[in-house]
């Protein structure tokens, strides 16, 4: 006999501004759009009380994840994903560099090393560089776009370009410092000396290569497989997000003298008095508010700035609502109408978002960004032993 609409979960956790509550939703409304009768349960909130009997249920089929976090559920003293049946299927979703999950998570170092006997569990990353990294098995699913109801009337900041980020925010847990060079010198697990470190500093201030982790393999002449191993895994950590310090900044200091509006925290220090630019925070301060703040701006300014393949949601989620945007150059996006790529340069960043301000073109919904879509092709993927 059929089971039709087998049981689902989506694991989730609280996040400050929302963001993976948010995801949850999404995911959640895709497994039902693709058969399944979900629940979200927040891992920080009562919904976790109605995990173990959720999982009794015979129709019991799937468990998502957004993030790392859920994997440290435990329900009699053993992991989550040992508490599944022999029938259901259980994917962790990476929605950030994978380092930092690995390095800040231990349940995810153990979920890792149990893939490797149990085929029912699954790990999907929205980099695809990173998917590759992590392991051959592991499979690449870029963010969806989150839009909100669409403007009425003119736009209100018409004439202005809009950034959506935070500075200072990185999430390394060893000594982390502006410069390149002073951050290697107190995280060398490599053992550089002087004249190395500040020649793979220089490296990484010209690089062109996007993803960080291959970014900084390639300035310190190390292929990038033998760098990702775990004796390296903190200080890498450190280094990655000494760059996206780095290119965050770059990015916002070459815009100086253009009409920007910065969503965000910690700017002040770099930009504060800089007059063409005005640092705003968002009424709520949550993080779909953007879908309803991007469509009133000329364009939206993206960094991803350790991404080369696979986006955060700003980018897909302004084009879903018709916003051009000008973002690093992103295998996912370089080639859809609406996008201005550029390096990280302060030419190539002024001449983007240029192009951004005189953009008239229509921007049409990428239709390969909805979470039904990226969803259902995951589970085929999974259902047909593909990666």
């Amino acid at each position: 006999m059929i089971r039709m609409y087998p049981k689902a979960a989506v694991l989730t956790a609280h996040h400050p501004f929302g963001g993976t509550e948010m995801m949850a939703q999404s995911v959640s409304y895709a497994l039902n759009a693709n058969g399944y009768d979900v629940q979200i349960i927040n891992i920080n909130d009562a919904s976790l009380q109605e995990l173990p009997r959720s999982l009794q249920n015979p129709d019991f089929r799937l468990i998502m994840t957004t993030g790392t976090l859920p994997l440290g559920i435990t329900i009699d003293n053993k992991p989550i994903w040992e508490m599944i049946g022999p029938q259901a299927h259980f994917i962790t979703y990476i929605i950030d560099a994978w380092p930092y999950d690995f390095v800040r998570v231990k349940p995810c170092r153990d979920y890792l090393q149990a893939r490797r006997s149990n085929p029912n569990l699954h790990m999907a990353s929205l980099e695809g560089n990173d998917s590759r990294l992590i392991g051959k098995d592991v499979h690449f699913m870029p963010t969806g776009a989150y839009p909100a109801p669409w403007r009425v009337g003119p736009k209100e900041n018409g004439d202005r370009l809009m950034i959506w980020a935070s500075a200072n925010k990185e999430l390394a847990v060893s000594a982390l410092h502006n410069e390149f060079e002073a951050t290697l010198r107190d995280n060398n697990v490599w053992g550089f000396d002087g004249d190395r470190i500040r020649t793979i500093g220089e490296a990484l201030r010209h690089t062109t290569i996007v993803h960080g982790m291959s970014a900084i393999a390639d300035a310190m002449s190390i292929p990038v497989a033998e760098l990702v191993v775990p004796d390296f895994m903190t200080a890498l950590c450190a280094m990655d997000s000494c760059l996206k310090r780095y290119r965050r900044v770059k990015v916002v200091m070459a815009l100086r003298g253009m009409p920007v509006d910065i969503y965000g925290e910690n700017w002040g220090q770099y930009v504060g008095n800089e007059k063409s630019f005005r640092l705003l925070t968002p009424n709520p301060n949550h993080n779909h508010a953007f879908s309803y703040l991007v469509q009133h701006y000329a364009g939206l300014v993206n960094f991803d700035p350790n991404f080369g393949n696979g986006t955060n949601e700003r980018a897909v989620s302004a084009l879903a609502m018709g916003i051009p945007i000008a973002n690093n150059f992103n295998i996912t996006t370089d080639h859809l109408a609406g996008v201005h790529p550029y390096h990280f340069s302060d030419e190539s960043i002024r001449f983007a978002a240029s192009k951004l301000l005189s953009h008239t073109d229509p921007v049409p919904t990428p239709q390969a960004n909805t979470w039904e879509g990226l969803v259902g092709g995951l589970l085929r993927r999974i259902a047909l032993g593909q990666h």
